[in-house]
């Protein structure tokens, strides 16, 4: 029996029409070239490697030489404005010294303290939250030790330990918000009525701008430290976040138990039906995703801790202790960064600022991104380090913004969970694709305006968030004309190669990376920042900067398009072996 024939006997699978010699088809999990089928079946990363494969590769290779052009321009470029960016931080050392702190040997005499969010989360309050996760760690070891037969209650000491910490680092009264929170949103959640859910968690967001009702649910910290109100601000923000997954999935959950024979049968299997009031504070209270996350549903941190629960053995310990080395050697590398480019600090220089050339400013934005990138793979990495020691596995850690050039991309790859949160909890309730164009496009603008509510209503958010809505309806739009008869006799007659529709799509692509990049820099630095950049893009400098942006930035999505091609060619190799190994 053939390898396609096995697989169609083994996982009776249901074939469909590809598009000729240029698609791609699955043979028992493996990626195939020059087949004129595809296979929908079984593996979900299989699938995903082909709807990848599909949307690079269908649109044809270009010639050698225009992918090494592009590539060039795309790296030398980039380096460039890198060497720029550094000779400016040496000549001007002198003119921002105010904002800048002495630096630590080896790596350098002075730094950028611009960025406070990682000087508060690493330097500041960062060695109690590490000590506090420590102890969290031991306190699991403990729990999983044979003679003590408390490994089935590990993550109920866990949420104790939690709320001692949280005790001694933050106060009582955090505390006693978090529970009193936690069971109004429980009890709510027994109405079975999900719009009362988020009327609530939207009322806790609102609250937070609002005294006294501020005051109330994080406290006076006039006798605290300068910092504690930016954590508790932040961390209650998060845990809001999770308290509305809470109650949602607890209302989903009230709805199934209608269904009793579906309700009999899970108890004949020794499922649990419910959640108890215990189990969600355990969930809240989860302290390696406490803080800034990374953001999971109830339902997947429910599903984890049900599972039969295993000790970690001496294998766990060492892939914990060198995942902690590789988040421990990102740290130092964004460190070195702050120490040698001073990225914030020329932003924060305006009248500096604004005197820069193109060239330097955007190698600041395109540092500025990566760095951010950077700061949140080692916060969300460390965190799921912690997690992964528990049997917890969370969302992954961001995603390259460099090799992004979608605007649906985006943003969903930086913050896995939190995309996760908004499918679950937003756009597939409001219908997401299935409803048609229009609700898909309303499905689309309710996860940004949630974003918006959460981050206080600030302009700079609004902005960013409008600009990258507008980008995802643009791609959606275009993805829809593109397959109606129109453009495609249009496409036949003056783009009849897959390699005209290449450079079509990377050039209607680049035409938005330059705003979606400008969106970017107004979520982190702010509306002046963003109000330079487009100027100078867009007004002052046209159409020469505009056109070399442009132009750059196609550049940029062909070398991205090539390096997906190639990604998708290598997962392919690496799997037909274990393919043909287990058969």
């Amino acid at each position: 029996m053939t390898s396609s024939s096995q697989t169609e006997h083994r996982y009776k699978t249901r074939w469909t029409r590809g598009r000729g010699t240029n698609s791609f088809s699955l043979c028992s999990g493996v990626v195939t070239q020059n087949s004129s089928y595809a296979v929908h079946f079984c593996p979900r990363s299989a699938i995903r490697a082909v709807e990848l494969v599909n949307c690079v590769c269908n649109m044809g290779s270009l010639p050698k030489w225009e992918i090494g052009a592009y590539f060039v321009i795309w790296i030398g470029v980039s380096i460039y404005g890198i060497l720029r960016v550094l000779i400016t931080s040496l000549n001007v050392t002198q003119r921002v010294m105010d904002g800048l702190d002495l630096g630590t040997w080896p790596l350098g005499k002075y730094k950028d303290n611009g960025d406070t969010e990682w000087t508060l989360w690493i330097h500041i309050f960062g060695p109690q939250v590490l000590i506090g996760l420590i102890g969290h760690f031991v306190v699991t070891r403990i729990c999983e030790l044979p003679f003590l037969g408390l490994i089935q209650h590990r993550f109920y000491a866990c949420a104790v330990y939690t709320a001692a910490f949280l005790y001694y680092v933050i106060g009582l009264q955090f505390v006693a918000v978090l529970l009193f929170h936690t069971v109004i949103m429980y009890v709510i959640a027994r109405s079975r009525v999900t719009w009362f859910c988020w009327l609530y968690g939207l009322m806790v967001f609102e609250g937070l701008t609002f005294e006294p009702f501020r005051t109330l649910q994080l406290g006076d910290h006039r006798n605290q430290p300068y910092y504690m109100p930016h954590v508790t601000s932040v961390t209650m923000v998060t845990t809001i976040m999770r308290l509305i997954s809470l109650g949602l999935d607890l209302c989903d959950k009230e709805v199934d138990k209608q269904n009793e024979g579906e309700r009999k049968k899970r108890e004949k299997d020794g499922q649990r039906e419910e959640s108890s009031i215990f189990e969600s504070l355990t969930y809240i209270f989860y302290l390696p995703t406490f803080f800034l996350g990374p953001l999971m549903t109830s339902e997947d941190f429910k599903q984890q801790t049900r599972q039969n629960p295993r000790a970690c053995g001496v294998a766990d310990l060492w892939g914990f202790l060198v995942s902690c080395a590789r988040y421990a050697c990102w740290g130092l590398l964004l460190e070195f960064i702050y120490h040698h480019f001073f990225i914030h600090m020329l932003q924060r220089t305006f009248f500096l600022f604004q005197s820069l050339d193109m060239w330097t400013l955007g190698a600041i934005g395109f540092l500025q991104c990566q760095c951010f990138q950077l700061k949140y793979t080692v916060l969300y990495g460390v965190a799921g380090t912690f997690a992964r020691a528990d049997g917890i596995v969370t969302p992954a850690t961001p995603k390259v913004i460099a090799v992004i050039y979608a605007f649906g991309d985006m943003w969903k790859n930086f913050d896995k969970g939190l995309h996760k949160w908004m499918l679950r909890h937003v756009y597939i309730p409001l219908g997401g694709s299935q409803r048609g164009l229009p609700r898909q496009v309303l499905s689309s603008f309710a996860p940004f305006l949630v974003l918006t509510v959460r981050g206080g209503g600030d302009l700079s958010i609004i902005v960013w968030a409008g600009a990258n809505w507008i980008g995802v309806v643009l791609e959606t739009l275009a993805r829809t004309a593109a397959r109606t008869p129109y453009l495609q006799r249009l496409k036949t007659k003056y783009a009849p190669s897959d390699a005209s529709e290449r450079r079509l799509v990377a050039l209607f692509h680049g035409c938005l990376l330059a705003p979606a990049f400008i969106s970017m820099l107004v979520f982190l630095g702010g509306i002046n920042v963003g109000r330079i950049y487009a100027l100078k893009t867009y007004v002052i400098g046209f159409p020469l900067a505009t056109l070399v942006t442009t132009f750059f930035m196609y550049c940029r999505v062909q070398g991205i398009m090539e390096l997906e091609g190639w990604e998708k060619v290598d997962s392919e190799k690496n799997v037909e072996p274990k393919t043909r190994k287990k058969e």
